[in-house]
């Protein structure tokens, strides 16, 4: 082992160059990084600086941390930098005193050429140090531990403790640094372990998940559609996922709606931004004319608030691994095909009955422990987990017409 013995999260190919990187990097540490020095940390009004490079769902699942972090310190100030990709998710935060954008080259997914990803990257690490240099905060944490942290930032900041992964590089820049536990772990309780050293201690089983977003009407939601307020509720369908290899076919997801149709009156909303979806609703309006005035179109006429919204208003809804399962678990009882997902890691906090049917082997044991929340292994998504998710919605069908 060269160097500090530390525990990559990373393929050999990555791990070794990260070793030699961090021999460099833990000799730096040691000399004139270590001398600076910002004064105690502030217990009644810290100011904290919450670092991700990742995208929409990781910035959701930290949100949840802001009331964690009220809580202990009611005064504390809470500033952000992410992505500005993540800007949807801090909109309307009451938690955040402002946003600082680091559009990170290894994360960025924008339809950019390399070159492009990596002038956007230099441009707003400059802004962001520029705009960060003259606050001393008393806690950074970066909650990054796959790919991508902002660690290398922090000599360019003003930080007095400093918190987050060394999986992945820099380190010996971290007053804390951890490592993965063994074995597979949701990656909400990695994000509480970056918590424990500023005094606050929570479990996943009772956290309280939310978004933030402006109250709609069932008449102003129902106008974007371009369609009369339902007389009953409709079942969100959700089939898009950022990764295509998480995607189930279009014949898959019109033998479910069709399903759905045959034993429900409910109204399909098909939600989703890409062309995926608008051919699924065509296909299953091709299937079932006579049931055209029940398939609502929505692609690309939702944002993020307006689908919360909906999952708010909605019987039920199916979706895949993608942040609107995130979001339709906190309105309405929700079903998530996980297929080649990563498991456990990021099954969805639930306040609604959830169920999460997934191939990810490691996870075959596992669920997470909080109310009304299910999770089972499946070898192959096929008729057997069609008739599944069949059998739920029947069993939440139920339960809500004998709760009325």
């Amino acid at each position: 082992m060269i160097g500090k013995p530390r525990k990559y999260c990373a393929p050999r190919r990555i791990a070794y160059p990260l070793q030699l990187l961090d021999v460099v990097v833990d000799r730096y540490a040691q000399g004139q990084y270590a001398q600076k020095n910002y004064g105690v940390l502030d217990k009644d009004k810290p100011s904290i600086l919450m670092m991700t490079s990742g995208h929409l769902g990781d910035a959701l699942i930290l949100s949840y941390t802001f009331p964690l972090i009220r809580h202990q310190y009611p005064d504390s100030q809470i500033d952000i930098l992410a992505g500005s990709w993540c800007d949807p998710i801090w909109k309307d935060n009451p938690y955040i005193r402002r946003v600082i954008h680091l559009n990170h080259v290894g994360t960025n997914r924008r339809p950019l050429s390399t070159v492009q990803k990596w002038q956007e990257f230099w441009r707003t690490t400059k802004s962001a140090i520029k705009a960060l240099r003259d606050t001393v905060y008393d806690y950074s944490v970066d909650i990054r531990f796959s790919d991508s942290p902002m660690h290398f930032v922090l000599p360019y900041l003003k930080v007095k403790r400093k918190i987050g992964y060394g999986t992945r590089g820099f380190g010996g820049l971290l007053d804390d640094e951890f490592f993965l536990p063994a074995g597979e772990i949701h990656n909400f309780d990695l994000i509480l372990t970056l918590l424990n050293p500023m005094g606050i201690e929570a479990d996943l089983r009772t956290v309280a998940p939310y978004f933030f977003h402006p109250s709609e009407s069932s008449a102003q939601l129902w106008a974007k559609l371009d369609r009369p307020v339902p007389t009953e509720k409709a079942i969100l369908i959700c089939p898009e996922s950022g990764a295509p290899i998480r995607m189930m076919s279009v014949d898959y997801w019109c033998q479910l709606a069709t399903q759905l149709l045959q034993e429900s009156s409910y109204p399909l909303l098909f939600s989703g931004q890409t062309a995926f979806t608008t051919e699924l609703y065509e296909r299953v309006l091709a299937a079932n004319p006579t049931a055209a005035d029940r398939l609502i179109p929505a692609v690309g006429k939702s944002t993020l608030q307006d689908i919360a919204s909906l999952s708010e208003q909605a019987q039920m809804a199916f979706t895949l691994d993608s942040l609107p399962m995130h979001l339709c678990c906190l309105g309405c009882p929700t079903l998530s095909f996980q297929k080649n997902g990563l498991g456990i890691q990021f099954f969805p906090i639930a306040s609604k009955p959830t169920m999460v049917l997934h191939n990810h082997l490691l996870s075959r044991s596992l669920t997470i422990d909080r109310p009304g929340f299910e999770s089972e292994y499946v070898p192959a998504f096929d008729e057997t987990v069609l008739d599944r998710a069949m059998q739920w919605f029947r069993t939440i069908n139920e339960y809500s017409r004998t709760s009325v």
